[in-house]
């Protein structure tokens, strides 16, 4: 064989073996929590979905409920638009956990109930003006 065909050979085994990588990573990730894929809250309830799932809403005023035994865990519910969900979480809750505040909740739907093993709070508030009242929006800091 001579020095070309070689080299093509080698470059077409060499993508081979990166394409059935990429494949075989993509098909059994080492981690399935790492596969979660966004919903909303009417689609999880609505399509019954019940793979690990990841959600955003905002806390309904007044619908924290720390467990009297264990401090860790906690129910709420979780508010997008019009459509609420129960939420159960047993870990350490975010600093800005509070009523009212956006959060990512990441579990899975069970019976009517999610149960988050991540919680995330959004802050963008904290540090911009809240994205909610258009009234909080600075726009003469902007200058040209």
């Amino acid at each position: 064989m001579n020095s070309n065909k070689k080299f093509f050979l080698m470059i077409t085994g060499i993508i081979g073996m990166v394409i059935f990588w990429i494949s075989w990573v993509s098909m059994n990730p080492a981690d399935e929590k790492a596969m979660t894929t966004f919903v909303s809250v009417d689609e999880l309830i609505n399509d019954n979905i019940n793979r690990r799932s990841k959600l955003g809403g905002l806390v309904k005023d007044g619908s924290i409920a720390i467990s009297k035994t264990n401090y860790l865990d906690c129910t709420f519910v979780l508010k997008e638009g019009n459509t609420e969900l129960d939420v159960k979480y047993g870990r350490t809750r975010p600093d800005l956990f509070k009523d009212g505040v956006e959060v990512i909740v990441t579990g899975e739907y069970l019976n009517g109930v999610f149960y988050a093993d991540e919680l995330q709070t959004k802050c963008a508030s904290r540090y911009e003006g809240d994205l909610r009242n258009e009234s909080s929006y600075n726009l003469n800091e902007i200058d040209s």
